[in-house]
């Protein structure tokens, strides 16, 4: 397959994940890198992640596909920013430093420029790109304007607040602690803990 091929053939998968005009640039990315990318299952614990490529295998990157379009596409930016940071510093420099920081920055703020973004998102990721966390999750208010665009935007378990009962796949559970991204629950009908995305949609009860 030539690039030419491999890039229509990306950009005809991902044109049912991003907001329209950005599935040919995703698609380039892919193709010009030569990144293993991988659409994933839906997972709890994050959105997408960057793997660096060892003994000869091509660094990769997973998206949940479960995400709304421009969540897909803040959370692609954002893995690629890694794969940036990495091609241009390899490990010595922390993760989610000043140097991916800036990378990130550089590569999203186009998007929003360019009016990819409603205007409530892009208001959100102008302020965000001031100082970009480890997840979209992370920002309160990014994480709130993306779960509007969702096909159930729901209730968010960070929205929630803590010490309220509410239900999460059909069981019962009061958020006790925050901890970055995810939250120490208590399940109510034994009591024992477990940590929950701040993402997480849920039901007060």
């Amino acid at each position: 397959m030539t690039q030419s091929q491999a890039k229509d053939k990306w950009t005809e998968v991902l044109r049912h994940h991003l907001p329209p005009r950005c599935a040919p640039l995703i698609a380039h990315w892919i193709v010009a890198l030569n990144v293993q990318f991988k659409i994933s299952k839906p997972r709890e614990s994050k959105l997408g992640d960057f793997r660096p490529g060892y003994q000869g295998k091509r660094n990769q990157i997973t998206i949940n596909a479960d995400l709304n379009p421009y969540a897909f596409l803040t959370t692609t930016v954002h893995e690629f920013a890694h794969l940036g940071c990495h091609l241009k510093h390899g490990n010595s420099v922390a993760p989610h430093g000043i140097e991916w920081k800036s990378i990130y920055a550089d590569m999203l703020k186009p998007f929003a420029e360019n009016d990819v973004y409603p205007p409530d998102i892009k208001a959100a990721v102008f302020k965000y790109l001031k100082n970009p966390k480890a997840s979209s999750c992370s920002c309160p208010n990014l994480s709130r304007a993306m779960a509007l665009y969702d096909t159930d935007p729901g209730v968010l378990l960070t929205d929630l607040g803590l010490e309220l009962p509410f239900e999460f796949r059909s069981v019962g559970y009061i958020a006790e602690e925050k901890r970055r991204t995810r939250y120490l629950c208590i399940r109510i009908d034994d009591g024992k803990k477990y940590l929950i995305s701040g993402r997480a949609k849920v039901q007060p009860l």
